[in-house]
C-alpha cells in the first residue's frame, strides 16, 4: 500500500465528504422515498467504505475492499434498473450478492487473506466488476433506447451522470487490477503507483455517484407488463407497406391537431398508451405513425411540443417570466432536456433566446 499518510488521509476525507454528504442529503430529501434513491445511498455507503479501509492495518482490511467491489458492481446495476423503470424483487434480484457473501464468508478465516494477495485469485473482485459494469452499459444503452418509444419524461440528467460514473468505476476496476497484479509478481516499484491511482479514482467515482443523487430528476415511474410486451412489438421498425403509409399520415396529421387544440403534452409524465387511450387508437399505430412520419421517438415528440409552448411563453411580453419559471412551465422536468430540445426546435439555446427577447435570464 502507499506508504505517504497524508495522501491517503486527504483521499479518505474528500470522499466521506463527498459521498457521506450526498448521502445526508439524500435521506433527508423526499425524493428517498424512490427506491432507486434508496439504492444510490446504499452505493455511496460502500464507496465511503472502500476509501475506509485502506486505514485499517488488521490483515482481513484488503480483502474486504475486494469483496466491497462484489457489491458495488451489482448495486450500481440494480440502482439503474430501478431509475429507468424496471420492478425489482428482494427475492428475485438477491443472487446478484452472492458472491459478496461467498468472499466475505471466505474472508473470515485465518490466513485467507494472504493467500487472496499472492494468487491471480486476488484479481477476481476486478474482472467480477467488470464484466457487471459491461453488463450495465449494455442495459443502459438498451433501455434508454426502447424508453424513448413509449416515455415522454426519462431523467436523462441522472443518465448522464451514470454514464460518467459507469467510465469511473470501470478505470478504478482496471487501477485496482493493475495494482493486484504488480503485487502477485512482486513488482514494489509500480505496485504504489496503480494503488495511488486507485484511490484517486474512488474520489472521482464519488462525484460521479453525487452527481446522480443531486440532479432533481425523479426516477422512470416503473413500467408496468402491458409496456414491457409492447417494447417487444415495437423493436421491429421495418418498413411499411403502401396502405399503411396513407393510415400513417392521416393518424400523424390527427394526432398534431389534437395535440395543439387539447394540449396533451402538460402531462408532465404523459405516456404513449395514455396517448392512445385518448386517440382512441392502439399504441402500436400511434407509435408508427410518430415514427415513420414524424420521423422521432414519443419522447422527442411530445417534449417538442413542450418546448414550443416554452419559446411562446418567452414570446409573450406579457408573461415576464424568468428562464426558470419557462423551463417549469414547460413540464420538461430534465434541464438538459429542455436546452437541447429547445435548441434543436429553434436553432438558439435557451439562454440566448431568452436573452434576444428579454435582454436578461434573471
Amino acid at each position: 500500500m502507499l506508504t505517504d499518510p497524508f495522501y491517503n488521509y486527504s483521499i479518505t476525507l474528500l470522499v466521506i465528504l463527498i459521498t457521506g454528504g450526498t448521502a445526508l442529503l439524500l435521506s433527508r430529501q423526499r425524493i428517498q422515498a424512490y427506491r432507486a434513491s434508496r439504492l444510490l445511498t446504499l452505493l455511496l455507503l460502500s464507496v465511503l467504505l472502500q476509501a475506509v479501509l485502506p486505514l485499517v492495518k488488521a490483515p482481513i482490511a484488503q480483502s474486504l475492499m475486494d469483496g466491497l467491489l462484489l457489491a458495488i458492481a451489482p448495486l450500481f446495476l440494480l440502482h439503474l434498473r430501478s431509475l429507468l423503470g424496471d420492478w425489482l424483487s428482494k427475492g428475485r434480484d438477491g443472487y446478484h450478492f452472492t458472491a459478496f457473501a461467498v468472499w466475505s464468508v471466505v474472508s473470515l478465516f485465518p490466513a485467507q487473506g494472504a493467500v487472496h494477495q499472492t494468487s491471480w485469485y486476488a484479481l477476481f473482485p476486478e474482472l467480477f466488476m467488470l464484466t457487471y459494469l459491461g453488463g450495465s452499459y449494455l442495459y443502459l444503452q438498451g433501455r434508454v433506447e426502447s424508453l424513448v418509444q413509449i416515455r415522454s419524461r426519462i431523467p436523462m440528467g441522472k443518465i448522464r451522470w451514470a454514464k460518467i460514473s459507469l467510465i469511473l468505476l470501470g478505470l478504478f476496476a482496471l487501477c485496482s487490477a493493475a495494482a493486484d497484479g504488480l503485487a502477485i509478481q512482486a513488482a514494489a516499484e509500480s505496485q504504489p503507483l496503480f494503488f495511488a491511482l486507485a484511490q484517486g479514482m474512488t474520489v472521482l467515482v464519488a462525484i460521479g455517484l453525487a452527481g446522480i443523487g443531486l440532479t432533481l430528476e425523479r426516477p422512470v415511474v416503473p413500467v408496468d407488463l402491458q409496456e414491457e410486451a409492447f417494447l417487444l412489438l415495437i423493436a421491429d421498425r421495418s418498413d411499411p407497406e403502401p396502405e399503411d403509409i396513407r393510415e400513417n399520415a392521416t393518424l400523424f396529421k390527427t394526432l398534431d391537431a389534437t395535440m395543439q387544440s387539447e394540449k396533451y403534452f402538460f402531462d408532465d409524465d404523459l405516456r404513449l398508451n395514455q396517448l392512445a387511450d385518448l386517440m382512441h387508437q392502439p399504441p402500436r399505430a400511434i407509435s408508427r405513425a410518430i415514427h415513420h412520419v414524424g420521423g422521432q421517438t414519443f419522447f422527442d415528440y411530445v417534449n417538442g411540443y413542450r418546448a414550443l409552448s416554452a419559446q411562446v411563453l418567452i414570446d409573450d411580453p406579457e408573461k415576464q417570466l424568468t428562464l426558470d419559471e419557462v423551463h417549469k412551465a414547460s413540464n420538461i422536468e430534465s434541464r438538459m432536456v429542455f436546452n437541447k430540445t429547445f435548441k434543436r426546435l429553434t436553432g438558439s439555446a435557451p439562454t440566448a433566446y431568452y436573452k434576444l427577447n428579454n435582454g436578461t435570464t434573471d
